[in-house]
């Protein structure tokens, strides 16, 4: 099946545009980067252990939803615009965007949809990614929006 990059930004307007309230909403934040986001709860219930490096934390759903939410040091250079190329090597990128702080791009990987938003703070990469498949898409891609825009990170 093509997909076309039309159908990306459809996917990521709509997602932001029509993305309801959190109701339920839980909000992680990591001890060690101060990476937080909120996402409701009962999307993503099941948590995953905590890596032991302590970047992040993820979780899914019994029908095969993932959540991560993370962070890590920026120590290779990267730009958001080295992230949109990096992306564009491993998956079927259909939308990405960059600004000077930050980066989104979304596409199908190993298929499932994946919607990823970065932010740089203070030599750090915050990041939030979603991915699910895409028989999910009618309940998923409205929480794209309001998930991935809660991301934040301190500013130094």
């Amino acid at each position: 099946m093509i997909r076309s990059t039309a159908a990306g930004i459809g996917l990521v307007l709509a997602a932001v545009m029509a993305g309801p309230v959190l109701a339920d909403s839980f909000t992680y934040a990591n001890p060690r980067f101060g990476t937080s986001a909120s996402f409701p709860a009962e999307a993503f219930p099941q948590a995953l252990p905590e890596p032991t490096d302590r970047d992040g934390r993820a979780w899914r759903s019994p029908q095969g939803a993932e959540l991560f939410i993370y962070a890590r040091a920026n120590s290779g250079g990267e730009t958001p615009a080295s992230i949109t190329r990096a992306r564009g090597q491993d998956d079927e990128v259909t939308y990405a965007k960059a600004g000077q702080r930050w980066a989104v791009v979304s596409g199908y990987r190993d298929g499932k949809i994946f919607y990823e938003r970065y932010i740089f703070r203070g030599g750090l990469i915050h990041s939030v990614a979603i991915r699910y498949p895409e028989a999910l898409r009618g309940r998923y891609d409205r929480l794209v929006g309001p998930i991935t825009m809660s991301l934040r990170g301190p500013s130094s």
